[in-house]
């Protein structure tokens, strides 16, 4: 009998997506305290992560306020740019966008998702000036 490849974690590299495409996420303006653990505290609530990626600068090896952060499933990837923009982690609020790799945006699209508010996507200009002059 062949050795089973049934649900043992598999330390090979490959994950468990046959389509072979990597469903991560840019996490950036992360305060440079941030660890690893705090975002997979914030983010594991959305679905099961793979992979934490955090960047540093290769010549000093501090690191450079982003990460990418890799979902099992696609749906949670999307469900992470959909509401973990504009989160707060360490007093700032994180930015949360496809990363360049990512075919989520093509995922997105067809899904009908309007995520361009979160993208910045600046194919209109809204006149939405955030003066606090609300009118009283």
């Amino acid at each position: 009998l062949p050795p089973s490849s049934g649900n043992a974690p598999s330390s090979s590299g490959g994950g468990g997506n046959t389509s072979g495409q990597k469903h991560d996420i840019f996490v950036g303006n992360l305060a440079f305290s941030t660890t690893e653990e705090q975002l997979y505290a914030a983010f594991s609530e959305l679905g099961r992560i793979i992979k934490i990626r955090m960047v540093s600068d290769l010549e000093t090896g501090k690191p450079r306020g982003f990460a990418f952060i890799e979902f099992e499933d696609p749906q949670a990837a999307l469900s992470a740019i959909r509401n973990m923009n504009e989160y707060e982690i360490n007093g700032r609020r994180i930015r949360v966008n496809f990363s360049n790799s990512s075919h989520l945006e093509t995922l997105a699209n067809q899904l009908g998702m309007d995520l361009s508010h979160v993208t910045g996507k600046k194919d209109r200009e809204n006149n939405n000036n955030d003066d606090k002059s609300s009118g009283g």
